[in-house]
């Protein structure tokens, strides 16, 4: 993961970050091994709405999606590139609705996020020319000690572009993980991922709500979730975050909900 260069206090703060993601990963009990075939729990990380991609699948019968961000989208943890969510959830929509021409365009960047992100959107996100955009953000923005700063202005401007180029867009939020979950800002992130899609009329999709429910209710212990660096998703989260997203995202679509 790459960071950035920061001050003494940055410093010290993802320290102790560090010291508690160890603690945390001190205490994974769990075995792993049957993890690939344990069933997803039930959980909704939110209901979406998708008006163009709806419109574009039922007049085409095609839809195409970007999924852009950072490394939990390149799929780093996953055993291989077909484990990533973005192929997973392709995978998933192209059953829900057969005969239609679904692809799921993987443009996630390792270390990168909102700021980042932008200084390629014309190349990764427009010219593919969606009718959705799944962007996932806020990771490594909060793990960089940057505070929230100008980050909601930026998710801001880059939901306007998406609107101008005719796609709908749906914000991903931070996975639940010991780094994520030992950082100061995590709550604050979150909560200006979804108030930044809700003024900016998109959709929030809360993958950290839906881990977190796998976690406290369903009892997933956090080694089925992520694999040893304590941030980043394992074959199961993939494929079960993919699921749920896919759910939320087959009534937005027009699709019957099971």
């Amino acid at each position: 993961m790459r960071r950035a260069r920061s001050t003494p206090h940055a410093r010290v703060r993802r320290a102790v970050t560090r010291v508690a993601a160890l603690l945390l990963l001190a205490g994974l009990a769990a075995p792993a091994s049957a993890q690939d075939t344990a069933a997803c729990p039930a959980g909704s990380g939110g209901s979406l709405r998708t008006p163009r991609a709806a419109e574009a699948l039922a007049k085409r019968h095609a839809l195409t999606i970007v999924a852009i961000g950072s490394s939990s989208t390149v799929g780093v943890g996953a055993s291989s590139g077909a484990r990533a969510y973005p192929a997973v959830l392709e995978a998933l929509l192209r059953q829900r609705f057969p005969g239609a021409e679904i692809r799921v365009v993987n443009r996630g960047g390792n270390g990168e996020d909102v700021p980042e992100n932008l200084s390629r959107f014309e190349r990764d996100v427009r010219d593919p020319k969606p009718d959705l955009v799944l962007w996932q953000v806020g990771t490594n923005y909060v793990l960089r000690s940057f505070g929230l700063g100008t980050v909601g202005a930026q998710m801001r401007q880059g939901i306007d572009l998406i609107h101008s180029w005719g796609a709908d867009v749906v914000l991903i939020d931070l996975q639940y993980s010991p780094w994520v979950n030992g950082d100061a800002d995590t709550p604050g992130m979150n909560a200006l991922i979804a108030a930044t899609a809700r003024e900016g009329k998109a959709s929030a999709f809360s993958r950290y709500a839906l881990m977190k429910g796998w976690a406290e209710r369903a009892g997933v212990p956090m080694s089925r979730m992520i694999i040893f660096d304590g941030l980043h998703l394992t074959d199961w989260s993939y494929d079960c975050f993919a699921r749920a997203l896919a759910a939320s995202l087959i009534p937005a679509l027009g699709g019957k909900a099971n």
